[in-house]
């Protein structure tokens, strides 16, 4: 995971971040009502606590599910890339909830950090099936957005390369707690670092959603639950359902 290893960097970005947004010169995009997002959780950690249904049950409870539509940290470094603390008294932290808009983001994620090749990558994991439940506008920095480009470009020299650094999140964190403390802007879709198995184009995207301290991020539910095990490749799915 990328460390924040330049305070002061992260300050200089924020700030020049921060004058553009406020211009509306960052290029945007609308997540629109009833869209669907997905992330991928340990259902077995102490953090993210979500067991498979036993019988007779046949649902999982949508209150303990929607708990899991947090931002952890606003002000703990998880080492997340667009979100954490600041280090810098006059800087907000903000916390964030890390999803993905595609099939092939999620696998993408999931292989970098199982290890394992397809959907083996997602076993012993549950796949968490989001309702975006109003529209949302979010920052656009997806690489193969022309305006994304020059918005990056205009920040300084190499910036695209320096917020994917895969060893220093500096330049991401500053951008993304520009956007998060924006007034305007739910969060950032950007295209994930990982590698594919498909060309470059169709890595997928994240979407960074950001919220205040522990409280579940607005304008979300979750709809279904999908179990992976680590003997098929199959789901189990459940709806989320109120007790």
């Amino acid at each position: 995971m990328p460390k924040l290893l330049n305070p002061a960097l992260l300050a200089t970005v924020y700030d020049a971040a921060t004058k553009k947004i406020a211009a509306r010169e960052i290029p945007t995009t609308v997540i629109g009502t009833n869209s669907f997002v997905y992330r991928s959780i340990n259902p077995n950690s102490p953090y993210t606590a979500l067991p498979e249904p036993v019988p007779p049950v046949k649902h999982v409870s949508k209150v303990t599910a929607n708990k899991l539509l947090v931002g952890p940290d606003e002000s703990i470094d998880l080492g997340n890339r667009f979100s954490g603390p600041s280090r810098n008294g006059h800087i907000p932290g903000a916390g964030a909830l890390y999803c993905v808009q595609q099939q092939q983001a999620l696998m993408n994620e999931s292989m970098h950090y199982s290890g394992k090749n397809g959907a083996w990558a997602l076993g012993g994991r549950c796949v968490l099936k989001i309702r975006i439940l109003g529209s949302m506008m979010v920052a656009e920095l997806s690489p193969h957005n022309p305006a994304a480009m020059r918005f990056l470009k205009s920040l300084g020299k190499e910036i695209w390369e320096k917020m994917n650094d895969p060893a220093d999140c500096s330049v991401a964190r500053g951008i993304g707690l520009a956007i998060a403390n924006s007034g305007y802007l739910r969060g950032i879709s950007v295209q994930t670092v990982r590698e594919s198995e498909r060309s470059d184009e169709e890595r997928g995207d994240n979407l960074v959603l950001y919220g205040a301290g522990s409280n579940q991020i607005s304008g979300t539910t979750v709809d279904e639950a999908w179990y992976y095990s680590n003997k098929s490749q199959t789901p189990t799915m459940y709806v989320a359902a109120f007790p």
